[in-house]
């Protein structure tokens, strides 16, 4: 699919509407630097990959997480992700021989939260509401997503994915518009493609 939604190649069934899931985090990230909050946190290419990205729980991402988090003055026990056990096999047993218990920064989508979290000290809302769906942030997210992929109100469906935020239901070909524009935003408008470079 074309920036403008012109399908160039396809199989299947591309108007099926599918859960998008974790593949949309670089348009979910769109506000965070559209609002200058990434930069006003000082936040650089290493902070933004793991905003836009699921990642393995290495010390190497934790760590990251966790200079996010201290940006913006909040916690680990802010983010309201979950724990899970680091998907990196050497970092999970050097945890558990360390008797250490994972963190909501093991999390693989913790960097995508620490985001929503910095967006929402931007936009003045309460940590602790930030993935209501009625929060500034998740609004926010969702009409980036929607502009991004051309999806109308009826087609883009909302639920809560496994690390408790907001996932998206859309038609696929709607999906494949949104990355191309992604990729190619040169008839965005100048925020929006800054955003995107």
């Amino acid at each position: 699919v074309d920036p403008d939604g012109h399908v160039l190649e396809a199989a299947g069934a591309i108007e099926h509407p599918v859960f998008a899931r974790s593949s949309t985090k670089a348009l979910q990230a769109l506000p965070l630097l559209e609002t200058g909050a990434a930069d006003r946190f000082g936040f650089g290419e290493p902070e933004l990959a793991l905003a836009v990205a699921s990642h393995n729980g290495e010390r190497c991402h934790t760590e990251v997480v966790q200079r996010m988090l201290d940006s913006i003055g909040l916690a680990v026990a802010d983010l309201r992700c979950g724990a899970h056990r680091p998907y990196d096999s050497p970092t999970w047993e050097a945890l558990r021989e360390s008797g250490h218990e994972p963190t909501q920064a093991h999390n693989n989508c913790s960097g995508k939260h620490a985001g929503f979290l910095a967006l929402g000290k931007e936009l003045g809302d309460a940590p602790a509401t930030y993935l209501d769906l009625d929060s500034g942030i998740q609004r926010a997210v969702q009409a980036a997503v929607a502009d991004m992929t051309g999806a109308t109100p009826e087609e883009l469906g909302v639920a809560i994915d496994g690390c408790s935020a907001p996932t998206f239901r859309l038609p696929l070909r709607k999906l494949a518009q949104g990355f191309a524009r992604f990729a190619n935003p040169a008839g965005l408008a100048p925020e929006r493609s800054a955003a995107c470079r």
